[in-house]
């Protein structure tokens, strides 16, 4: 059974003590970048190098994470590569919610008490480089700025200790919401309907995976922080020590409800800072950009 641990830190010292030391240093060198594309009709693997794209001999993104592979003779110049959704075939994407103290607040919910997870169809992927453009059958759409991680492993019912050892990659990911189709009402009670809200068809980019190892300090010690800026206005900024369940926590929950494979995506929840908590939602033409500390920036437009 997962402890609750992490209210201790919400309640009390620790998570003050996170928050001070919530400061990463800035990375020194580019981290290793992963994409998935289409070459020759046929989904590929590729390794980001500048303003190319070299393909790589594994067959996933989880087996080229953890170091299976390698480079190609084959270089594409990024500008015209086909980049695919960065979602391996079969993949599951589980998403974590109410994750932050403070965005439970601004959403008037709250605090779970053990994690709280939805799922995300694969339709609703798109690549780092798409246009956001889900059919228009909402009127409030919302940003949510996530750290997403990557399954190289298989899980089931790991420990909390081990958990790191399932862990392949990392990206930014928006959590892309219609606020406006999140609630349902059936007759005096109200439920929220995630599926709808959070899955529709093209509306959730993912950012180019780098391996766990390029910021395991960063992230282990809980210092990564996640930001999201809308045309240019930071809207987000929060460290991971902020999060109710750490990563780790995270996974053990998953692992003991359903068989995590190499390849799954857990978004690991978002700060408070989204628009429903100001009333200000996404138009036509804003850019959206995702940042984790330490990875590349998740840049996307508003179809």
């Amino acid at each position: 059974m997962l402890s609750r641990r992490s209210f201790v830190a919400v309640a009390g010292a620790a998570i003050l003590v996170d928050r001070v030391q919530a400061q990463t240093a800035p990375t020194s060198h580019a981290p290793t970048q992963f994409v998935r594309i289409s070459h020759q009709g046929k989904p590929a693997i590729a390794r980001i190098d500048g303003d190319k794209a070299t393909l790589w001999s594994s067959t996933s993104l989880a087996d080229a994470l953890t170091g299976k592979g390698q480079a190609k003779t084959t270089t594409i110049p990024l500008a015209s590569a086909d980049i695919l959704p960065n979602v391996d075939a079969n993949a599951k994407i589980l998403c974590m919610a109410l994750n932050y103290v403070n965005h439970a607040a601004e959403a008037k919910q709250p605090v779970p008490e053990s994690p709280l997870l939805f799922f995300k169809s694969q339709e609703a992927m798109i690549a780092p480089t798409a246009l956001i453009a889900p059919p228009a059958i909402y009127s409030k759409l919302d940003y949510e700025g996530e750290l997403a991680i990557m399954i190289g492993k298989e899980a089931l019912a790991v420990s909390v200790d081990k958990a790191w050892d399932h862990v392949a990659g990392v990206a930014a990911f928006n959590d892309t919401t219609a606020r406006d189709l999140q609630d349902v009402k059936a007759g005096q009670r109200t439920h929220l309907d995630w599926f709808s809200a959070k899955s529709l068809d093209r509306s959730t980019p993912v950012g180019r995976f780098v391996p766990v190892a390029h910021i395991a300090d960063d992230l282990k010690a809980r210092r990564t922080r996640v930001m999201t800026r809308v045309n240019g206005e930071e809207r987000q900024n929060a460290a991971i020590a902020d999060m109710v369940f750490d990563i780790p926590q995270i996974v053990s929950f998953i692992s003991t409800r359903v068989r995590l494979s190499p390849g799954d995506i857990i978004a690991t929840g978002t700060p408070p800072g989204v628009g429903f908590g100001s009333g200000r939602f996404l138009k036509k033409g804003d850019v959206v950009e995702v940042e984790i500390s330490g990875l590349p920036v998740l840049r996307s437009v508003i179809g």
